[in-house]
């Protein structure tokens, strides 16, 4: 037996050393899974900090405004909306949805900024101009948006493309009586084209489907949304002739409630232009219905 086993021992190592017995491999390791990244870091003392540990952000946006803001379930869709959550990663971060951290305040024209002064808000994305008079009451972020006064026809004119094309006085141009955008193309064009004042815009509609004008003249968010009801019947034209800028809403600071939360918001901002986050936005909501691609804000 002694012997055998003596054999058996010798034949094995014989084999071993001339390379014969199987390889075997040791398993790699499973490599980890990559960490989730932290959630941003602020200061104590700010209101970006405050709103992390309450786990919340209520953003204001309307209801009724496509393709700016829209509500047909719980959750709003639209240009602003969009915006809004690029907000809400910057405060949890890129790895959570910011979905579940946003609380939707629905607001109107009259209730936009109140909402952000009677503290049912703290910011509000809702077609907000840029202007001294609405800095007095609330904070606004740098531009978001620039929009401003335009023209919209019916999609089979091929005849107004420009705002030139209405100056001579051929064509008709509807706008609300006593409207900015009625003064501006009265100012573009030196008065040479031809308005027909009517005193609103649904009227201004019925003069476009009935041939009483060619055209209508108007705030460009508000003809985008008719472009997004009737988009095989209408369309814009031309450029803005007026320059209009959107901020984001943000109530003033009071004995230090808001430290630190406007500067956090336009870093915010800058950092989705940056990246190109914005002009994606932007290529997604608006331009099917405005015709043009943007890549800044201030485009």
């Amino acid at each position: 037996m002694r012997a055998r086993v003596r054999a058996v021992v010798f034949v094995v190592a014989t084999i071993a050393a001339s390379g014969c017995l199987p390889f075997t491999t040791t398993p790699s390791p499973t490599p980890s899974a990559s960490p989730t990244p932290a959630r941003p870091r602020f200061e104590l003392s700010t209101y970006q900090y405050a709103l992390q540990t309450k786990g919340k952000i209520r953003v204001a946006v309307r209801d009724n405004a496509p393709p700016m803001s829209a509500r047909s379930a719980a959750t709003p869709e639209g240009f602003e909306p969009d915006v809004a959550r690029e907000i809400a990663r910057a405060i949890w971060g890129a790895s959570e949805d910011p979905e579940s951290h946003i609380e939707w305040v629905s607001v109107d024209d009259s209730t936009r900024v109140s909402a952000l002064t009677s503290d049912r808000a703290d910011i509000t994305l809702a077609g907000l101009l840029i202007t001294d008079d609405v800095k007095k009451v609330i904070d606004l972020s740098d531009t978001y948006l620039h929009t401003g006064p335009r023209l919209l026809v019916k999609k089979t004119n091929d005849q107004i493309k420009e705002i030139a094309d209405v100056a001579t006085g051929e064509q008709t141009v509807c706008a609300v009586k006593a409207s900015r955008p009625e003064q501006e193309l009265k100012k573009i064009t030196n008065g040479g084209a031809k308005v027909l004042e009517l005193e609103n815009l649904g009227f201004c509609m019925q003069a476009l489907a009935t041939g009483a004008a060619d055209a209508i003249a108007a705030d460009e968010t508000t003809l985008l949304g008719l472009v997004w009801r009737q988009p095989n019947d209408l369309k814009l034209v031309g450029t803005l002739f007026a320059d209009d800028r959107l901020g984001i809403g943000v109530k003033k600071s009071a004995s230090g409630d808001r430290t630190g939360f406007l500067e956090f918001v336009n870093s915010a901002l800058l950092k989705v232009v940056a990246d190109r986050t914005w002009a994606k936005i932007y290529e997604k909501d608006i331009a099917p219905l405005s015709g043009e691609k943007k890549q800044l804000p201030t485009d």
